[in-house]
Formats: structure tokens, C-alpha cells, sequence
């Protein structure tokens, strides 16, 4: 685009009028095409020579197209429908995929009447009427809208665009057009190439390493092969938008080597920077045919001012393209850069001597702030020495295979103004960012292992256990190893011997010899189209054992904080076995699984990569300054390794308001290595941080850690109480009651539907349940479920309803199991009644094809998983008459009810308490449901997603007396426990049509302004000691 267009100008509603009003009257459609092209020319979308008329889209047999305007095929019809005539459309489409088969690129097309416009683009699917996918030109007023619509959506024509996060997700992000169209391209290439060997090793690779990042929970990926296909378009736009923020001609490896521009060639010619854009796991389009799609993808990259470029531009660029909510799912946070840079600041003081370390990088965060500060402090000297030193002095290391991407792109831009200052003063060697894909905690290789012998050898994982076999005494060179993987792996796809490469390193005759195997294998890989992945894969898989050998002075970072049952199989057992063995962290037996792991990654790095003196900061669970989990930990003594948790105060964020940066509230601990014989444990004070996160002005205060109860300690109540049971997944066993339209029905049957709630989880959400719609069940089998919604303070809200095998024989009821062959997912159907027994096989089969192929649990063991069903069942069977059960939420702020029924059932998301007395469940209610206790607890509770979570594990820490009718205290506790309870169920009764959420809120508040809630709150703190 030329000059910016002046919107008053009149000839611009004179060029749309002209438009409109050949689409009213003419009888040819060359006059609209004609009066298109004036337009688009006088707009500076394209410019004469820029526009084609009569176009063959593959070869000469076919008729032409209509115009083409830079890459988009336009097609002019008279007066077209709304939505336009399939054929019409059938039409555009075959000139689309004929360019496309032609080599000839991937191009958008554009269906027109002058009036209506509608895009297309091969594998569009069915025309869309809705913007942006088409645009109406209501009259020639609207001339603006047309213009900014072919500008930003037909032809991605606009220049000179500044990159922001804005303008990046317009024309990249999940909600562009142009973004669609790349990707259905790029899922096409990928499907036609699916069987190709490369692609099957790099997709292998990935997931597995995806896998070590994030855990099982990469398993849970509707699709993983398109977030390959996702994961590769954006390590392909963020690699080209950096060789273009260093001054490569772009347009030009578009148009003469569009491989290029994943293979990273001329960019490394040109700019001497190494491992910034290079072969890996996501380089396969350009060995496919895709070069045509790459050619399209830099081109539209092209006509941004990459020297507008914000330093964190890569990762933008991965927050623009996979969704948020995907993200969530995959425990993907990034940490905010105020954050970050705080902890640089507090952390490092001699930032051109102190090397530094981020064991868990993602996308770069800390590394470009460190680089930041280094590049800032070395302003005043040799730029030349300045640079090599950075190279060692600011590293990373990251297992997602993703977010080493983003990091090597932050060191880099963040370093530019030094590399820049560095060439002018003469500067010739290699730079590569010290960012490298790898295990930190080296749970597949331990570095004494790894290093202990003269070979290091890994084996690809293919049927044979072939090994990559490597001299010891070059890997621990970790420069010199990059170099020359580096070398090799650009030999073997050029062709080229890469043993004559050899003589360009320094290597012993030894190493040289002792490499050949290794080449020759790689060679024969690449021959096999298997690739030189491996090249880049062991490089970076043995650097954070070499990087073991050079202490860090810093460590900083934020590490994973999912939990051990969330980490892959084959990792699980060694990470165990360091929390248990090696450093003596392991608290919580059994259920030790459920707690994360990053108290252990603190640890393992402190003990890898730590010098003697050095000093640690990383941003931790909020949980970690006080929950019992932490609590060996916090000891500072780990195994053999002792720590000062003295050396600077922690600071306590979970005060910032709005606290949305991390999925749970955080802080950040600090540590220094000590090099003598004692530690310091983690007790006194914490810095509170109070404001909005980020402000300059945020208040820092001093307080108290207010550390977990001793775990010997608390209540006599805590054996009593008992989870429910796991009624999941909900869509298959809870239902709806819904209206018989037959004029008559069985006897004791109910006519039902699966029952649909706004918690349930794919892939239930999503199945077609028609069996189980609409049909009869005995009355029999039907029971009424109590969970967390189904409280409030006080009181009870009605239950839910669940269809469930239990035998129906009044006394004893039982649950049917039976290890039988005959046996219906572990039930014993016979004495179940007809229509239950056929309702189980169903939905016993829906469970069996539809649940995650780890899990081995029949659907009964699924829903009395840990016996928590039965034990339902047998308290009811034994039950006397007036026994009832005290229900309080597992999470959330403490709230208790009664369930008087004894045949209804309790779901995990309540724990019960078996009473016998009424005046005990008064005075239950009222220390559960009192503020006072709320206080006492809260410190001591994690805190999750929505807020404390582990009610149950820290409620009976407290010193809650059981109940003594004897003791006048108690029983005034009791009357107001009674009073509480019974203007809490006036305030709720005949309101059965409110949310839990709002009854709680209408309770709660009456509480506060009643004085039956300020008795409670008086006689509790009177029990409980609290001032």
C-alpha cells in the first residue's frame, strides 16, 4: 500500500456506487469485474500490475478465473444469492484446489455480485453468510467497510502494520480467516503425509516430550495430531517473524527458498546466530511439498514492520494461537513479566559475572529479563567479549518442546541491541541462545550414569533398540557438541560428506574415529527418510547433564506445579523415588500423589545446578509457605542438601487483586545453597504484597507465616468422617425425572433422562446418549443424591437423583459385585430388576469404549472406588432408628447441613459423619458454619482454581471437642446451632429454584445481620479460644 487514503474524498462513495449500480442493472459480468478493479486500485489494495484478469488456476483446460488481486482468486457472478448457488461455489473451489495441486500456492478466493462477497479457501467447507466469511455492501455509504474487509480478511493487503498483540491475533490468531485458511492447508499436508517416516519419528518425539511437560494430561487432547499440526504453524511464524526482525529478506526465501524459512540456512549465513531457527520436530512442512503454504505465511508476515517488534513477539504469537481455554487445559501459565522482573532484580546484583539459570523456561519470560539486565550492565563494555560471555551466563532449559521455541526467540531478542553493537565492532563468531530442550530433573538419565563411561549412548526408540553412540569426553563439551551435531545434521541434508565437516572443530583423533558410527547411522536415518532429527534431539537431550557439570550462581524460574499422579507413568516411579528416598520430602503416604511436584523440582535443582553460596528464587504454590504437604520441605534439610530459607524474606502474593495469573494463588520462595553442614528452615516472615498485580505502587508488608497445625494434634472427629462416593462420570448414572406421555405406566417405574450439568467433563458431555434417553427404570433403583450443591449453611436444597445397581431388597440392601465371567461391569445383574438390568449393560458399555485407556477400573469400581459406596450402604443397613449424618463440602468455604434421610446417598464432593443425636448435629452446624472457624482454617487450606480447596484435611486439625451434653459450653453451642438452623431453612424454604450459589449468599448474609448468627459467633470463639 501506498500512501495513507483520505476517507473524505468523494471518490471513493463514487467508486462503490459504481459497484452497485452495475450489480442492479448490468447483463455482463466483465462490468462488474471492471468497476471491482477500479476500486481496489484507487484503495491502494493492489496496484495495476498487481491485478490479473482471466487467470488459468492449473492448466489451460480449465476456464480462467475471473481476476486475481495478489494472492486471491476473485470469481464475478450477476446477482447471486444469499447464501450464493452451490455450483457457484463448487466452481471457486475447483480454481482453488487446482492452484493449489498446481504448486502455484495457497490462495483465498473471493465469490462476488459486487453486492455480496463471500470468501473461500480450499477446505472451507459449507459457505458461511456471517462475518467475516462474507460481506454485504448495503449502499455506497459502507464503501469503508468493503475496503477494510478485502484489506484485512480477502487480501491481507495492509503494510507496514505494527506488531501488537492486537494486530497479531487479527491476522494470525484463531479468529482470522487467513489463520483458517493455513491451517486447513497445513491439516491437508499433513494428512497426505501422515505415513511418512519423519513425520511419524518428529510427532513421536513431540508427544512424548509434550507428555514429560505437562503430564496425562496431554492424553486428554481431543486431537493430538492437530495440535501438532498447530504446534508446527506457529514455530513457523514465530521463526520467520524473528529471521525478519533481524533484517532477512523474507519475501525473498518466499519467492526463491521458501524451505528456508523453516530450515533457518540464510539466516544463519547471514546473521551467524545458531539453533534459532533450524530442522526439528516441526520443520517437516518444508520436506513435504509445503512450500507453497510457507511462501503464503511469509507473505503476509512480510507486510508487518518487524522492527516495531516487542521482545516477547513469540510468545504473543503462541497466546494468539492456541486458545486460552486449551492452554488451562494443558496447565500452561505463563509468568508475568513484572513478576519476573522483580525476581531478576532481586536476585541477580552482578549480572555480567553471575551465571544464571532457568530449569523450567517456557516461553522465555525470565531469560529475556536476565539477558535484559545483562545487556543494560554491559552498555560500557567490549561488546565483543560482552557477547561471548551472555552465551554462558544466561541459560535455559525446557522440556516442552514448544516453549523452546518462544525462549530461544526472547534470548535472542532480547540480546539484539549487543549483537548488533558486537558486529559493528567486528564481531565473527557463532551465537546461538543457550535455550535447550531438555529433562532438568534428568528422570530418564542421571548425569552420573550418563557421564560415568567413555560413550554416551541413546537409544531412538525403534524396534531394533538402535543407539546413537557418543564420546563421553565431547559431550561434556556441550559447545562443542552443539557445533558439531549442528554441523553433521546440515552435511546430511545438503548431501555433503559430513565427515569433512569434522576438521572444522577441535577434536581429538579419538573422537573423530569414535563419532563415525553415529554419523553413519544419522546418514542412514536421513536416506530412510527417518531424518536428522535425531541430530538436533540428542544435542539438546544430553545439555542439561552437561550444564550439571557448570554450577549456576542463580537459579530462577517457575517450575511445573502438577502433581505426581498428573506426570507420566514412566516418570512417576523415579520422581517418587527422589521425593522419597533422595531428598526425604515424601509426606502424606498414600495420598502423597495428590500434591505437586514443584517442592521436588526446588529441591533436584538446588542439588544439580546450585553452586556452593548460590541462591535460588522460584514462584511457588501459595501452599508451599504452610500446607503440611510442604512441611518437610520448608525443613530446608533434603537428604544430604541443606538450604538457608532465611537468606530473604518470601514474598506472599495472594493478597494481589484480581489474582488470575496463575491458576491457584502463589509466592515466591528464596534460597541460598549452604555450603556448611546445617539449614535454615522456611518459619518467621513473609513479605505481603497488597494491590493490583504489576503497579509500581503495590504495597510490600512483613507479616507472620502462619504455618499448618501439627498433624498429631485436632479433633477427635477426624476418623469419623468419610468421603462419598465417586458418582462420575455424572452423565451416566444421575438422572432427570421427565414426563411419560404413554396414558399409563408400569408399576414402580420411572420414565428418565441422563441428567446434563454444567461440570460435566468430556468425553461424557459429548456422547449420544439416545439409549438412556427417554426411558423406564424401577422406581427401586432410583435413589437420592446429596453433593456440594446440594448445601447450605444450615440446610439442605433437594437432591439430585442417581439410577444405581443396588439391590432393591429393602433390608439388607447390597450392592450385586461379583468377579463372575457373567458379571456386567463387576455386578451381578440377576438381582437387579429388568429395566435397571438393561440400563447397566448400556451404560457399562458406554464406559468401557468411552474411558481413558489407563484406566483399568470396571464401572462399578468406579463408582464404589475405595469402597466409599459401600460404606454408604452398610451405615444404612446398620443404622438405628433417628441416626443421621452431619454432610460438609470437601472444598470451598466450610458449610455443613443434615441429612436426615437414610437411604439417600453421598457424593465425593461432601464428607459425612455418621450422629445419633440431634443436639450434636447442632452443634456440628455451628462451629462448621461459623466465620470464626472459617478464620481459624483458611490459612492452613491450599488454595485452588476457585478458591481453598481440602476442607476435610485441615477442618479436624483444629481442637474441636466431641460433643458432651454433660458440658453447659457445648450445650449452648447446641441452642444456637438449633436457632441458626432453623432461620437458615426460613430463609431458603419454597426457593427450590435458586442456585446453590444464591440460597448460600441469601443465608450467609442473613447470618451476618441476625442475631442468632452473631450467638454463634460468640459461643464458637468462646470454644475454640479465638480472640
Amino acid at each position: 500500500m501506498g500512501t495513507p487514503i483520505d476517507h473524505s474524498d468523494p471518490k471513493y462513495f463514487e467508486l462503490a456506487d459504481a459497484i452497485l449500480l452495475r450489480h442492479e442493472t448490468s447483463t455482463a459480468e466483465a462490468n462488474i469485474t471492471s468497476a471491482v478493479r477500479d476500486f481496489l486500485i484507487a484503495t491502494q489494495l493492489a496496484s495495476a500490475d498487481q491485478i490479473v484478469e482471466e487467470v488459468h488456476p492449473g492448466d489451460e483446460s480449465r476456464k480462467a478465473v475471473d481476476l486475481t488481486a495478489l494472492d486471491t482468486y476473485v470469481e464475478f457472478k450477476l446477482r447471486t444469492e444469499f447464501p450464493p448457488n452451490q455450483k457457484w461455489i463448487d466452481q471457486l473451489d475447483g480454481y482453488l484446489e487446482a492452484s493449489q495441486e498446481a504448486g502455484r500456492g495457497v490462495r483465498m478466493g473471493v465469490l462476488t455480485d459486487g453486492r455480496h462477497w463471500f470468501l473461500r479457501w480450499p477446505g472451507a467447507g459449507a459457505a458461511q453468510t456471517e462475518r467475516p466469511y462474507a460481506f454485504v455492501l448495503e449502499s455506497p455509504d459502507h464503501w469503508i467497510g468493503l475496503y477494510e474487509w478485502l484489506r484485512d480478511h480477502a487480501l491481507g493487503a495492509a503494510d507496514q502494520i505494527k506488531p501488537s498483540r492486537e494486530t497479531v491475533a487479527d491476522r494470525f490468531g484463531v479468529h482470522s480467516v487467513l489463520y483458517q485458511r493455513d491451517l486447513d492447508a497445513l491439516r491437508r499436508l499433513y494428512r497426505e503425509h501422515s505415513e511418512n517416516e519423519t513425520i511419524q519419528i518428529k510427532q513421536r518425539l513431540w508427544f512424548d516430550l509434550l507428555r514429560a511437560a505437562v503430564g496425562e494430561v496431554a492424553n486428554l487432547v481431543e486431537d493430538p495430531d492437530d495440535l501438532f499440526v498447530r504446534h508446527t504453524y506457529l514455530t513457523a511464524v514465530s521463526g520467520i517473524a524473528v529471521q525478519a526482525r533481524f533484517g532477512i529478506d523474507i519475501a525473498d526465501l518466499a519467492q526463491n527458498d521458501p524451505a528456508d524459512l523453516l530450515a533457518g540456512r540464510r539466516f544463519r549465513d547471514l546473521t551467524g546466530l545458531h539453533g534459532i531457527v533450524e530442522t526439528d520436530f516441526f520443520s517437516w512442512p518444508g520436506e513435504v511439498g509445503g512450500e507453497p503454504l510457507l511462501s503464503a505465511v511469509a507473505r503476509r508476515l512480510n507486510r508487518f514492520d518487524w522492527d516495531e517488534a516487542p521482545a516477547d513477539i513469540a510468545a504473543i504469537l503462541y497466546e494468539t494461537v492456541i486458545p486460552a481455554d486449551e492452554r488451562r487445559q494443558l496447565g500452561e501459565y505463563y509468568t508475568p513479566d513484572w513478576l519476573a522482573r522483580t525476581m531478576v532484580e532481586e536476585l541477580v546484583d552482578r549480572p555480567l559475572t553471575q551465571r544464571v539459570l532457568d530449569p523450567a523456561c517456557g516461553s522465555g519470560t525470565f531469560i529475556a529479563e536476565a539477558v535484559t539486565r545483562y545487556v543494560a550492565a554491559a552498555e560500557q563494555s567490549d561488546a565483543v567479549e560482552a557477547l561471548e560471555n551472555l552465551h554462558e551466563v544466561v541459560v535455559g532449559i525446557d522440556v516442552h518442546p514448544v516453549a523452546v521455541h518462544l525462549a530461544r526467540s526472547a534470548w535472542v531478542l532480547a540480546a539484539q541491541p549487543l549483537i548488533e553493537r558486537a558486529w559493528e565492532e567486528g564481531f565473527t563468531a557463532q551465537v546461538s541462545a543457550p535455550v535447550y530442550l531438555g529433562d532438568s530433573l534428568q528422570l530418564r538419565f542421571d548425569a552420573g550414569e550418563l557421564l560415568a563411561e567413555a560413550e554416551v549412548r541413546i537409544d531412538v526408540g525403534d524396534a531394533a533398540h538402535t543407539e546413537l553412540i557418543f564420546p563421553t569426553s565431547l559431550v561434556e563439551r556441550a559447545d562443542d557438541f552443539d557445533a558439531v551435531m549442528g554441523s553433521v545434521a546440515e552435511a546430511i541434508a545438503s548431501g555433503v560428506d559430513p565427515a569433512v565437516d569434522l576438521s572444522d572443530h577441535p577434536l581429538s583423533d579419538e573422537e573423530r574415529q569414535n563419532l563415525g558410527a553415529a554419523i553413519r547411522l544419522m546418514a542412514q536415518f536421513h536416506e530412510e527418510g527417518r531424518n536428522h532429527i535425531w541430530a538436533y534431539y540428542t544435542r539438546n537431550l544430553v545439555r542439561p547433564v552437561a550444564l550439571a557439570r557448570r554450577k549456576a550462581d542463580v537459579i530462577v524460574g517457575n517450575p511445573p506445579w502438577i502433581n505426581y499422579n498428573q506426570t507420566v507413568d514412566v516418570l512417576r516411579t523415579e520422581l517418587v523415588r527422589q521425593s522419597r528416598h533422595l531428598y526425604d520430602l515424601w509426606v502424606g503416604g498414600k495420598y502423597a500423589t495428590h500434591q505437586d511436584v514443584a517442592g521436588l523440582f526446588f529441591s533436584r535443582c538446588v542439588d544439580l545446578y546450585l553452586d556452593g553460596g548460590g541462591v535460588i528464587g522460584m514462584v511457588m504454590p501459595h501452599s508451599a509457605l504452610g500446607a503440611g504437604q510442604y512441611r518437610k520441605w520448608r525443613s530446608g534439610q533434603w537428604g544430604p542438601h541443606r538450604v538457608d530459607f532465611g537468606f530473604k524474606t518470601p514474598w506472599d502474593l495472594e493478597q494481589l487483586d484480581p489474582n488470575d495469573f496463575f491458576p491457584v494463588p502463589s509466592c515466591v520462595v528464596f534460597a541460598r545453597r549452604n555450603k556448611q553442614d546445617f539449614a535454615v528452615p522456611l518459619i518467621g516472615q513473609v513479605e505481603r504484597w497488597e494491590g493490583r498485580p504489576g503497579d509500581p505502587e503495590v504495597i510490600r508488608s512483613e507479616v507472620a507465616i502462619r504455618g499448618a497445625p501439627n498433624q498429631g494434634s485436632g479433633s477427635r472427629y477426624r476418623p469419623l468422617a468419610t468421603q462419598g462416593a465417586t458418582l462420575v462420570p455424572r452423565r451416566l448414572v444421575f438422572v432427570d425425572e421427565v414426563e411419560n406421555p404413554a396414558r399409563m405406566s408400569p408399576p414402580g417405574t420411572l420414565r428418565v433422562n441422563p441428567r446434563r450439568g454444567r461440570y460435566d467433563k468430556a468425553p461424557w458431555r459429548d456422547l449420544d446418549l439416545t439409549q438412556i434417553t427417554g426411558r423406564m427404570v424401577e422406581e427401586a433403583h432410583v435413589v437420592d443424591v446429596y453433593l456440594g450443591e446440594s448445601i447450605v449453611p444450615y440446610a439442605t436444597r433437594p437432591p439430585l437423583q442417581a439410577a444405581l445397581p443396588i439391590s432393591d431388597d429393602p433390608f439388607p440392601r447390597r450392592i450385586p459385585f461379583s468377579g463372575a465371567r457373567s458379571a456386567i461391569g463387576g455386578i451381578d445383574t440377576g438381582p437387579l430388576r429388568q429395566r435397571m438390568r438393561r440400563r447397566w449393560r448400556t451404560t457399562d458399555a458406554l464406559w468401557e469404549e468411552n474411558k481413558q485407556p489407563v484406566n483399568r477400573l470396571t464401572l462399578s469400581g468406579q463408582l464404589d472406588y475405595r469402597r466409599k459406596l459401600s460404606r454408604q450402604i452398610e451405615w444404612q443397613r446398620n443404622a438405628t432408628d433417628g441416626a443421621l449424618r452431619l454432610v460438609y463440602g470437601s472444598s470451598g468455604r466450610p458449610t455443613a447441613a443434615i441429612v436426615r434421610d437414610r437411604e439417600a446417598i453421598v457424593d465425593y464432593t461432601l464428607f459425612w459423619i455418621p450422629l445419633s443425636s440431634e443436639r450434636e448435629a447442632a452443634y456440628l452446624l455451628a462451629i462448621i458454619n461459623s466465620d470464626y472457624l472459617r478464620d481459624a482454617v483458611e490459612p492452613f487450606m491450599p488454595k485452588g482454581q476457585w478458591g481453598a480447596r481440602h476442607v476435610q484435611k485441615h477442618l479436624w486439625n483444629l481442637p474441636i471437642p466431641r460433643f458432651d451434653p454433660k458440658e453447659s459450653l457445648h450445650a449452648e453451642v447446641a441452642d444456637v446451632g438449633d436457632a441458626a438452623a432453623a432461620g437458615a431453612a426460613l430463609q431458603v424454604d419454597g426457593q427450590d429454584e435458586l442456585t446453590s450459589a444464591a440460597a448460600r449468599r441469601i443465608v450467609r448474609e442473613w447470618l451476618a445481620d441476625s442475631d442468632e448468627g452473631r450467638e454463634v459467633e460468640r459461643v464458637v470463639a468462646e470454644l475454640l479460644g479465638v480472640e
